[in-house]
């Protein structure tokens, strides 16, 4: 399952079941391996204001 997550001040995408908690590393669609801050995280307070990653963007219109 495709899903979007905001951490290190882009939204990343990734393929899993279970969105990420905070201080688990992840490794996006772009390939890049990021960690997930509680700002990051709607459901606990945090905001998504961060830019999508093209990479990310880009890999998951490939996978449509």
């Amino acid at each position: 399952m495709l899903r979007w997550q905001q951490a290190e001040g882009k939204r990343h995408a990734l393929d899993g079941v279970f969105p990420p908690r905070p201080e688990e590393r992840f490794v996006a669609l772009c390939g890049e391996e990021v960690t997930v801050a509680v700002r990051d995280v709607p459901q606990l307070g945090g905001n998504w204001f961060d830019p999508t990653c093209t990479e990310c963007e880009a890999a998951w219109l490939a996978r449509c």
